[in-house]
């Protein structure tokens, strides 16, 4: 296992476990593992097979402040995502090298081929579908809004007229400014000031010192801060249509969506999903076989 940790301040600075490698593969060789998917195998494609030999692992990037999907504690990478990478490496008989890093560069590495896959909550929307393509989804990120509790001026959707937003940058939380900014504009108000973040906690530190008024991010996420600070968040209405999250490569390869698809179809039929699900998302989903647009939309291959 091979992990790295980067940041945009310290570019270079890492950590690095050892790497486990679990030996040469085959054409259609087939990968067992200790995990509780009771012995099953996951079939690796030629395809597959040739690209991970010619670069000599499988390389991962997850996102280091996403909670519950994936964050740090004391250094190590924990959440809903690591746990499910820990199964796929038992499951794979090659090395997988995993980069911990800030959202903003995960992304277009992947699309640029820095990385093969991004195991992290990324949220299908129709501008990622343009240049990735999305495994299965693994939860649901509708987005919606928080307040602080105490703020009567905010009930509603249409109360956040005019109103300091924060949302993460790159993220999908300032995606869905363009679908509240035409809410808004139908209930006769407008888009006041947004304020980008890196990543959310200096989000939701201004919002609770009044800063701003509120911050778009997925319900998970802000159903669960809700919880772990009564008294002080308070959760709003969506401001997107249904949406949901999933792993996502590179457009165009098939082999390792396949491979992923493979897996994640397997730890749902182990009852592993569900028990991660409840473990760090405090809920199970009932959630399409399919990734889906905003809305339930199908994606339109091209």
């Amino acid at each position: 296992m091979g992990i790295h940790r980067r940041s945009l301040l310290k570019l270079g600075l890492g950590i690095g476990l050892a790497p486990v490698i679990h030996g040469c593969l085959r054409s259609g060789d087939r990968a067992t593992g200790g995990s509780d998917l009771g012995g099953s195998q996951l079939i690796v494609s030629s395809d597959l097979r040739r690209s991970v030999q010619a670069q000599g692992h499988l390389r991962v990037a997850t996102e280091d402040y996403y909670p519950p999907f994936e964050f740090l504690v004391n250094g190590q990478p924990v959440g809903f995502d690591h746990d499910l990478l820990t199964t796929l490496r038992q499951q794979s008989p090659f090395e997988i090298q995993q980069d911990i890093l800030p959202w903003q560069p995960i992304l277009p590495g992947v699309r640029d081929g820095r990385f093969d896959v991004a195991i992290a909550a990324v949220s299908i929307t129709d501008e990622r579908a343009e240049f990735l393509d999305f495994t299965r989804p693994i939860a649901e990120t509708t987005m919606v809004y928080l307040k602080r509790q105490r703020d009567d001026t905010i009930n509603q959707v249409a109360d956040l007229s005019g109103k300091t937003l924060g949302v993460q940058q790159g993220g999908a939380s300032a995606s869905a400014l363009t679908d509240l900014a035409t809410e808004l504009s139908l209930r006769g108000g407008t888009l006041g000031p947004v304020l980008y973040y890196g990543s959310f906690d200096n989000a939701y530190r201004d919002l609770e010192q009044g800063q701003i008024d509120a911050v778009i991010n997925n319900v998970v996420s802000l159903a669960i801060l809700v919880s772990d600070k009564p008294g002080i968040f308070a959760l709003g209405d969506p401001v997107t249509p249904q949406s949901y999250a999933a792993w996502a490569v590179k457009k165009g390869n098939q082999s390792l969506l396949d491979y992923l698809n493979q897996f994640l179809v397997q730890v749902q039929a182990s009852g592993e999903l569900a028990q991660l699900q409840q473990r760090w998302l405090r809920r199970q989903f009932s959630l399409p076989t399919e990734p889906l647009l905003p809305g339930n939309r199908a994606i339109v291959r091209t």
